[in-house]
Parts: C-alpha cells; structure tokens; sequence
C-alpha cells in the first residue's frame, strides 16, 4: 500500500492535541458566563484570547477567538497533506465562502452593509455574518463586500469557481431581489465539486464517499423537512448524489414531519420530540449531522494512510468550534431552551 499519506498521518496526530479534551469540553458547558472566558484561557485557545483581548469586546470577542482558532487549525491540517489530499480538503472547507458569499447576496440586494473585522463578516458591526475560511483571504474578502451591488459581487467572484456558477443570474437577481435560485446552485456546485475530488488512491477511501453522500442526504432531509412545512413540492430543490433518492423524497414530502422522520433510515426522534415542543427544525439538522459524524469518524481516524485522517481532523475542529459558540451564545444571552448536543468530535 503506498505511504503517501503516512507523514501527513503523523502530523495530524500531533495536531489532535491542540484539540480540546471531552473533560476541558465538559467544563465549557458547565462554567457560567462570567468565568466563560477565563476557562477557555485555560486551555489552547490561549494565544488567541491574548491576542484578541483588548481590540474586542463581549459577545463579539469569542466569535472572533473561536474562529480565528479554528483557522489556524485548518491551515496547519492543510500545510501537512500530500498534494493529492488538498483539492477534497479545500472542497470541503468551500462550504464557509459559499455561506458567506449568499449572505453577501443578500445583503447587497436588502441594502445592507457589510463590514470585515478579524476573521468576521458583520452588519453594521453587531451582528455576526459570517466567518473567515482559509480559502479566501480577508483582504480579498474586504474587496468582496466593497463593491456595490450583487452584479459587481458576482463579476469579482468570476476569479473563483463561485463567480462561474453565478454569472447567468448576474442581471435576473438584480431584477427579481431574489438568491434562492443563486444558492440552490452554490449548494449544487458544492456537492459536486466534493464528489469530483473525491479519489480512490489507495483503494481504502469507500468511508469518505459514504460520508460526502451522507452530507448530501442531511441537506436534502433538511430540505424536504422545510418544504413539508410549507406544503410545497421539493424535487427542483433537492441535490443529486445521496444514498436516498431523490424520487423517494420527493414523494415523502405528502407525509407530514412525524411520518418522513420515522420513515428515514435515522434515528432522529430527540430532534423530533423537541420539534413538537417547539416547532422548530434547527434540531433536525444537528441531529442529523452528530448521526454522521458519529458514525464516519472513528472510521476516518483509524484510517491513517488516506485523506480520511486529515478530514476528521477538520471536523472535529468544526464541531469544537460550534460546541464553544454554541454553549457561549446560551449562556450570554440567558437562553434555557433545550438544544440536541452537538457532540465532542474528539
């Protein structure tokens, strides 16, 4: 078998140290807000927090230390794969540009500025955006949200592949004040970008394609959950590549939510018992995603000789990344309303 892989396997073990423990990750959730902070200073979110302490303020200083941490992490990840790992890597990172760049869209067609602060979108300074990626950089990023409208966004874009799957809504979104249509085919060119650089170069790589597949059926589950609720037809929304069809989930959309969650190869009735507390659907998605991060995981990180340890890797620092957000955002703002646990990732 070729060893390739075998270096980069070695570093991102190393790295897996600068990851938080399950006991470090337990004290997070149970400390109050007052000592938040304090506790994250304990651990490897350290540098960050001195780096950051007195250029920000609560609550905006631990979107920006939990995100700049999270960076560092993904481009040590990157810098230590072979050349042939990279393009999956990246691919799967794009996600971030992608959110951020429908949210730029948007912004620009409701009239709304946006600003870059470190490693953040916001809207007038307050109110979090979006997150910097390790793919576009901040300054390319400033350039971004400086042009004016959604078609100078779009043209600036054309020097990634973002900008090529925007181009033919380039006049009809100025004209319809509407990115549905721009997103649906971000989404798409997400999924098959991942599928396209998805390799089998030793021959051990079959978890990380269920896994990219998995990833395509959570955004179609979601997908079809929204449009139950809107009782409206979800096939042209729904993306090609998952383990469920899109035949069948277009049929199960004459179901109501209950009858589609019991009806999919998942478990999601935690997700589903506080949707009927609350009618709110975020907890599907979360659920969804612990399900699949629980289940490819631990097959990635025994996997040494592939991209699959690197890509748990990138994961666990995304689900450390949230957990902290998360569990900070609960507490700064006095929220009690029950959430399905994200997971510990480590």
């Amino acid at each position: 078998m070729d060893s390739t892989y075998a270096g980069a396997y070695g570093h991102v073990k190393a790295l897996y140290l600068n990851l938080l423990r399950k006991d470090e990750i337990d004290r997070i959730k149970e400390t109050k807000k007052e000592e938040f902070m304090n506790v994250l200073s304990s651990t490897s979110y350290k540098n960050e927090i001195d780096q950051f302490y007195n250029r920000f303020k609560e609550p905006d200083i631990m979107d920006v230390v939990v995100n700049t941490h999270f960076l560092n992490n993904c481009n040590s990840a990157i810098g230590v794969l072979p050349s042939i790992g990279k393009p999956l890597i990246r691919s799967y990172l794009s996600k971030i540009d992608i959110q951020n760049i429908k949210l730029i869209l948007a912004a620009k067609l409701i009239g709304k500025n946006v600003e870059m602060t470190e490693n953040l979108l916001t809207i007038g300074r307050s109110f979090p955006l979006g997150l910097s990626s390790p793919l576009i950089s901040k300054e390319e990023y400033r350039n971004i949200i400086e042009q004016k409208d959604t078609v100078e966004v779009i043209n600036y874009l054309t020097r990634y592949p973002y900008g090529r799957v925007l181009l033919p809504f380039s006049v009809s979104a100025e004209l319809s004040r509407d990115v549905s249509g721009m997103a649906l085919a971000l989404d798409i060119e997400y999924y098959n970008d991942l599928l396209r650089n998805f390799k089998f170069y030793n021959g051990n790589e079959g978890p990380v394609l269920r896994f990219i597949q998995g990833l395509i059926d959570l955004r179609n589950v979601i997908t079809v959950i929204k449009e139950i609720e809107l009782k409206k037809p979800a096939k042209e929304l729904l993306i090609k590549g998952g383990s469920i069809s899109i035949d069948k989930l277009n049929d199960m959309t004459k179901m109501n939510i209950e009858e589609f969650i019991k009806d999919l190869p998942y478990d999601l009735n935690e997700a589903l018992e506080l949707y009927k507390q609350d009618g709110l659907i975020a907890n599907f998605e979360v659920e969804l995603k612990r399900i699949v991060h629980d289940k490819y995981l631990p097959i990635f990180r025994a996997n040494s000789l592939s991209v699959a340890a690197t890509l748990s890797f990138i994961i666990s620092a995304e689900i450390e990344r949230d957990i902290i957000r998360l569990n900070w955002f609960k507490k700064y703002y006095n929220i009690e309303k029950k959430v399905v646990d994200i997971g510990y990732g480590i």
